[in-house]
């Protein structure tokens, strides 16, 4: 069982996507930013560049960050409120 538990954390903190989703158009890597934001993670950006590379792929970093900075804005909203 101790043996699972690093297995699992090594795999939770990768930017895993499929083939479908690193070859998405620009609406979906500016959802892709904004959700990330919007849970409180940092941009995953060069680890999605990274992955999608194995299928030959690049990825919209200029939409995902258009999305991100809008994810973000609600999130400090979102924590300056409980606050």
């Amino acid at each position: 069982m101790l043996r699972i538990i690093p297995l699992l954390v090594v795999l939770g903190g990768c930017a895993y996507l499929t083939e479908a989703e690193c070859r998405g158009d620009a609406a979906y890597w500016s959802w892709r930013g904004e959700y990330d934001a919007v849970q409180g993670d940092q941009p995953w950006i060069e680890a999605y560049a990274k992955g999608c590379s194995a299928y030959g792929t690049v990825v919209n970093e200029e939409e995902y960050r258009k999305g991100w900075e809008i994810g973000h804005a609600d999130f400090e909203r979102r924590v300056n409120i409980a606050d």
